[in-house]
């Protein structure tokens, strides 16, 4: 999938009224879902105005070997600091890239089998915090998504993130 595949599934999963901002882009940049052309173009469509990220936006041919450190700079010219992980801004985009990618696997016409196999990847792809191991049960040789299980998780953290950041515009929590 194109970086901006991975770019749209995120928007479409976000709550209305949010929108992904700099801290999922930098962890989507770090999980291998954004390629550096995808969030130039983001970038671009944000309007950003200062000198980090005119810097990042000019960057092309060998200067592209220094796109994640002038990113990091664009990100807290942006808002301030850029989310590490392990840090609270780090774990509420990595959430909202989990709860994007679950949501899309729900939409797709899969099979327990195979939902059961794409939340794994989910797990290995974006990390597993301890309440998403039930998501899926062993069947035999295989693996089996606990939709109940499944739809659970999803209320939990989509509550969990509305309530540590009401009106949170994904950019700076």
């Amino acid at each position: 999938m194109s970086g901006e595949h991975w770019l749209a599934l995120l928007i479409r999963h976000t709550p209305a009224g949010e929108r992904p901002g700099w801290d999922e882009v930098i962890v989507g940049y770090d999980f291998g879902f954004l390629a550096p052309e995808t969030i130039l173009a983001w970038v671009r469509r944000q309007g950003a105005e200062g000198p980090a990220c005119l810097d990042l936006l000019a960057l092309e041919g060998i200067g592209m070997l220094e796109f994640e450190a002038t990113l990091w700079d664009a990100c807290a010219e942006s808002t301030g600091k850029v989310p590490r992980p392990g840090s609270r801004r780090w774990e509420r985009a990595q959430d909202r890239w989990r709860l994007a990618l679950l949501k899309d696997a729900l939409d797709a016409p899969l099979t327990l089998q195979a939902l059961g196999l794409a939340v794994e990847a989910i797990y290995e792809r974006v990390g597993c915090p301890e309440d998403m191991l039930g998501l899926w049960r062993k069947t035999g040789p295989g693996k089996e998504a606990n939709l109940a299980a499944i739809a659970a998780f999803l209320d939990r953290q989509e509550r969990r993130l509305a309530e540590n950041c009401p009106g949170h515009p994904v950019k700076t929590c």
